[in-house]
């Protein structure tokens, strides 16, 4: 298994890199944090696919859910609000 980091962690409004899931694979993708901390109170990350008009979202990462799986084929990109506290970002892993 490989991981990637899409989005640093930070504090600051910020998307991801693209997130591409070939047909008939699957990633996870999830938060972290450089030391073993919650995730602040209001912290959010949304994932959402792309599609030729408005993107979809698919899940809201945070404190209840740290991590979701993507399954193919589909482009996705997950998008960090901006908050105060801990810094998180995001991963990859196939």
């Amino acid at each position: 298994m490989a991981q990637a980091t899409v989005l640093a962690a930070g504090t600051t409004a910020a998307t991801s890199t693209d997130i591409v899931v070939a047909a008939g694979e699957s990633v996870t993708v999830g938060i972290f944090s450089a030391a073993a901390a919650p995730v602040p109170a209001g912290a959010g990350f949304t994932v959402a696919q792309d599609t030729p008009g408005a993107d979809n979202i698919v899940a809201r990462l945070g404190q209840q859910q740290r991590a979701t799986v993507l399954a193919g084929p589909g482009t996705y990109r997950v998008s960090r609000q901006a908050y105060t506290g801990e810094a998180f970002g995001v991963f990859t892993e196939t």
